[in-house]
């Protein structure tokens, strides 16, 4: 649901939200959305695991890379590795 309006809008916003609802908000050209605790810790919990994924993708990678160099091999810049796996 959307709305449009001054101060008073807040508090419908407010109450919606407490109720369970999303609600976006306009003034001007900027809008905001107010959304429930529940879906806010939702979203909370999705970037978290978004960043433990990141964490994880960095960390092999970084792992990759010193074991190649610890074997003498130097690291394939991406361009080439693209190009070679299209040529399988």
């Amino acid at each position: 649901m959307a709305l449009t309006a001054p101060t008073s809008t807040w508090e419908a916003a407010f109450s919606q939200a407490a109720a369970g609802q999303r609600v976006t908000v306009r003034r001007g050209r900027r809008t905001v959305a107010v959304v429930p605790v529940a879906d806010l810790a939702r979203l909370e919990d999705l970037e978290a695991e978004e960043a433990a994924e990141d964490a994880d993708l960095l960390a092999a990678s970084l792992a990759a890379e010193a074991a190649a160099q610890a074997m003498g091999e130097e690291p394939v810049p991406w361009a080439e590795a693209d190009q070679r796996l299209g040529e399988l």
